[in-house]
C-alpha cells in the first residue's frame, strides 16, 4: 500500500506516488544491510529499478532520499494506538512504546546512525523533513502526557527521547546489554509517573 508521507506526495499522479515509494523501499533494502556512507545514490536506481534521472526527479540528493527513507520507516511509530493495549496505565503505555523504539533501533541499527546524521544537515528540505519526523514520533507520547500541561508535556517528551536515543547509542557501541538499557528506560519512566501522580493528586 503506498503512503503519502509528506507534502511532497500531494500533487503526484498516482503512478508517480508509486514510482517514489518503489525508490524509497529500494533505499530502505540498501540501508537495511550498509551503512549509509557507503551506499551510492546509483545503487539505489538500480535496486529499484528506475533511470538515475529519474530518480532525481523525486529526490534532490542523497540526504533528501534517506531523509525519507528514515520517515517512511518512522511512519508506523507514530501511531499512538500502535499495538499498545488501551488497558495499559500511561507510564505501562510509555514504557512499552520506548522498549518497541529501542528494539526498532537494535534492529536496523543503520537507520539510528542515518537519522542521527541528517539531524545535523544544512538542507533545507531535509532540515524540514527531519523536524517533521521529530513531531511524529513524539506525538504519541504527548498525547500519553495530556494530564500535563502543553508545555510540560512537550518538556518531557524531549526528555524522553533524549534518553532514548543516548541508550541506543549506547547499545549499539556495546557499552551496555538491552538489559542495561531497558533497566534505565523503566527507572526513567517511573519517575516521570511520580510527576503524573502529583498532577493526579492537584499538586503543582
Amino acid at each position: 500500500m503506498v503512503r503519502q508521507l509528506t507534502r511532497e506526495t500531494m500533487d503526484l499522479p498516482a503512478y508517480q506516488v508509486e514510482r517514489r515509494q518503489r525508490i524509497l523501499d529500494a533505499a530502505k533494502n540498501l540501508l537495511r544491510a550498509n551503512e549509509y556512507e557507503s551506499i551510492q545514490i546509483r545503487d539505489v536506481a538500480s535496486e529499484a529499478n528506475v533511470a538515475l534521472g529519474t530518480l532525481y526527479r523525486y529526490f534532490s540528493s542523497k540526504e533528501h532520499l534517506y531523509a525519507n527513507v528514515v520517515y517512511d520507516w518512522s511512519v508506523p511509530f507514530g501511531s499512538a494506538d500502535e499495538a499498545v493495549p488501551d488497558s495499559l496505565s500511561t507510564t505501562e503505555r510509555v514504557a512499552q512504546r520506548l522498549r518497541q523504539a529501542l528494539a526498532a533501533f537494535q534492529k536496523r541499527p543503520n537507520f539510528y546512525q542515518t537519522i542521527l546524521m541528517l539531524r545535523t544537515s544544512s538542507d533545507p528540505d531535509v532540515r524540514e523533513l527531519m523536524q517533521q519526523l521529530v513531531l511524529l514520533l513524539e506525538e504519541p507520547l504527548r498525547a500519553d502526557f495530556s494530564t500535563l500541561s502543553p508545555d510540560e508535556a512537550a518538556d518531557i517528551t524531549a526528555m524522553v527521547w533524549a534518553i532514548l536515543m543516548d541508550m541506543v547509542g549506547r547499545l549499539l557501541a556495546g557499552n551496555q546489554t538491552l538489559e542495561d538499557a531497558n533497566r534505565v528506560l523503566v527507572r526513567f519512566v517511573k519517575m516521570i509517573g511520580l510527576r503524573l501522580d502529583q498532577v493526579e493528586a492537584g499538586a503543582l
